[in-house]
């Protein structure tokens, strides 16, 4: 009897830790899949979607939530479930969320997606459609943000955002072509996603190394010294996708 107490006891306790080291992954995922039942309604004769696809191109890798592929553009969406207050300005590196008093670091889910745009957008060479970027959030925190631009919605938001744009620059056989070519890139097997993981943790850990003063206020990118006719000056090294310089 004594033994069986002990092992309720223990198993509930490996239960809690599993819980609290894997509640930040199961949170992602119930997000995301609420975000992908709301697309699952758009009509399919004019959009095309494409879930949770991680694409590679040389030594760089991308995971992207969600990809609308439409006759009117395509969209590229980023959902976040985060909870507490969050607060920021749209073009600083970070922002901040507060929960119950804590308060921690975020870094800017806009330039996140704006870079995930970029990606997409290289590996879509030859492609001129256009691409937008949203950023969705879950009715579990509050959002105070600084700044201009960014489309950062709530879910329920994301279907009007979408609906908004309705010039047509592709026919559904070009959506589908794209989508196929897309599919065919996402890289499936675990261990090609957990070696994109650690990646990514590598990235973020480089990027914490940088100062706002290091990077582009607009999109990102780091600045890097540049001669030019007049001397020497900072610019973007996303040029020419960005022109800034300093």
């Amino acid at each position: 009897m004594q033994f069986a107490t002990i092992f309720i006891v223990i198993a509930i306790f490996a239960l809690l830790y599993y819980l609290r080291t894997k509640l930040p992954q199961i949170k992602g995922r119930m997000g995301e899949k609420s975000v992908v039942l709301s697309l699952s309604f758009l009509p399919d004769n004019e959009y095309i979607v494409l879930n949770n696809i991680l694409l590679k191109s040389g030594n760089y890798s991308c995971q992207i939530d969600h990809v609308v592929i439409s006759i009117y553009g395509i969209f590229v969406i980023e959902t976040k479930t985060y909870k507490g207050w969050i607060y920021g300005n749209t073009n600083k590196q970070y922002w901040t969320q507060n929960i119950w008093g804590n308060k921690y670091r975020l870094y800017n889910p806009i330039w996140q997606n704006d870079r995930h745009v970029r990606f997409l957008q290289r590996i879509l060479q030859g492609h001129q459609y256009p691409v937008y970027s949203a950023i969705v959030f879950l009715n579990t925190s509050s959002i105070r943000l600084y700044g201009e631009g960014g489309n950062v919605l709530w879910r329920e938001e994301l279907k009007p955002y979408i609906f908004q744009y309705r010039d047509i620059v592709m026919s559904i056989d070009d959506c589908r072509r794209i989508a196929d070519y897309l599919t065919r890139l996402n890289v499936t097997d675990k261990e090609g996603r957990q070696s994109h993981i650690h990646y990514a943790q590598q990235a973020a850990m480089k990027n914490d190394c940088l100062t706002e003063k290091d990077r582009c206020p607009r999109c990102g990118g780091i600045l890097i010294q540049r001669r030019g006719r007049y001397g020497t000056f900072l610019g973007c090294s996303n040029y020419p996708n960005c022109r800034f310089t300093k």
